[in-house]
């Protein structure tokens, strides 16, 4: 089986901070990884590497060009979009389809017309749960999902990830 991604030998630092050091990791399809440690340990930084929005100081990222890669991050921002259904929709690129977008919204209570300025923690993150599997992606990399979530929420999610294809990294205090 061929992974979709691989981590060798990666290091990132902050100034004089070492955030990760040394780090391998690869992900094949339907993997699941959970990340743990103590706040500061590097834990999202290694995240946002794998999923390209950082770049690291040292080491090699091989990642399978076909492959859907999705972010979860831990405070989204959502107060550029007039609505969660525009908020969703933007995090959609090319050909990723727009199908399991209702079914999400009616899975986690929202309608998509919400106002962003107007949510709850718990609200803007199911919405960004939504954007991060909406289009069903390859890799899923969720960085602490069940912050601001309800029991029913997490009940929710934790069915939808086991019956998710996609390769899986969370950080997770739970």
């Amino acid at each position: 089986m061929q992974n979709l991604i691989e981590l060798a030998h990666i290091s990132k630092s902050f100034g004089a901070n070492k955030a990760v050091d040394n780090v391998s990791l690869e992900l094949f399809p339907g993997s699941v990884h959970a990340l743990m440690g103590e706040n500061g340990a590097g834990k999202s930084t290694l995240m946002k590497i794998a999923a390209g929005l950082v770049e690291p100081d040292s080491g090699d990222i091989i990642r399978q060009p076909s492959s859907n890669v999705r972010y979860l991050e831990q405070d989204p921002d959502l107060s550029a979009f007039k609505t969660i259904r525009d908020y969703v929709e933007n995090g959609l690129v090319g050909a990723d389809d727009t199908a399991r977008i209702p079914y999400l919204l009616d899975s986690l209570g929202l309608t998509g017309d919400e106002t962003p300025d107007n949510l709850s923690g718990g609200e803007k993150r199911r919405a960004a749960l939504i954007r991060a599997l909406a289009p069903d992606p390859d890799i899923l990399l969720l960085d602490e999902p069940t912050n601001h979530l309800d029991l029913p929420a997490i009940e929710w999610l934790e069915e939808e990830l086991k019956r998710s294809r996609s390769a899986l990294i969370l950080i997770s205090h739970d």
